[in-house]
């Protein structure tokens, strides 16, 4: 992660997309995808950075995790209503499972994983 909260891919790390590419990096995944919508500007959302490359590196084989600033690619953010950052999203079979918005408890989203990995999960 840079001094403005951006994380370069990194194998079995986080990976950057944008609004062309979120369909088929997210949406067409056939892992579970989850989705930080971030801001450089956001106190937040440089706390979570580290603990999400984690999340990415631990579960490198059943997830992908991508990031997308809000200010550089509002459309996206637009189109799933993310009106609060960060915003995480967990997408499965391209439909979206799971929303935190705000403060994240790193370990809430890993229950969820656990649970996702245990069992088949809707779409909301």
């Amino acid at each position: 992660m840079d001094e403005t909260g951006f994380i370069a891919h990194r194998p079995g790390g986080a990976e950057a997309t944008n609004s062309d590419a979120f369909d088929e990096d997210v949406l067409e995944s056939p892992l579970p995808t989850l989705v930080e919508f971030w801001a450089a500007r956001c106190s937040a959302c440089k706390r979570l950075a580290p603990e999400l490359e984690a999340l990415a590196r631990e579960n490198s084989r059943q997830l992908r995790l991508f990031t997308l600033n809000v200010d550089e690619e509002l459309p996206a953010a637009v189109r799933f209503s993310v009106m609060a950052i960060p915003a995480l999203l967990l997408f499965v079979d391209g439909q979206e499972v799971r929303r935190w918005v705000g403060s994240v408890e790193i370990a809430a989203v890993r229950s969820q994983l656990k649970m996702l990995s245990q069992s088949s999960v809707r779409p909301l």
